[in-house]
């Protein structure tokens, strides 16, 4: 239970350091992996990406979280994976009071 709240202070003191803008202060208040353990775990990732993506750093967060970038596929991406390419499509958008 002690290792449990130590690992919770020392996060609530990062996260106190970074909001204030003290970036490099926050980093050596994170709380460190277990002896043995060289891998953070899922919870401290999402900790530290919440932590730095509050203080306006979202390049460190998703730095942090090891993600890969997801490839945005606009409507015509789409359109062409249906075959529907080069066929003129209009759309709208009514309150569903209108309907009734």
């Amino acid at each position: 239970m002690k290792r449990i709240f130590d690992t919770f202070s020392s996060w609530m003191n990062a996260v106190t350091f970074a909001e204030a803008g003290e970036f490099e202060t926050a980093r050596q208040m994170m709380p460190t992996p277990k002896k043995g353990n060289n891998q953070l775990t899922w919870f401290d990732r999402i900790f530290m990406s919440v932590t730095f993506a509050e203080a306006g750093l979202p390049e460190e967060a998703v730095e942090i979280m090891n993600l890969k970038p997801v490839k945005n596929y606009g409507s015509s991406d789409f359109l062409e994976t249906i075959g529907l390419k080069g066929i003129r499509i209009t759309y709208g958008t009514m309150p569903i009071e209108a309907i009734l």
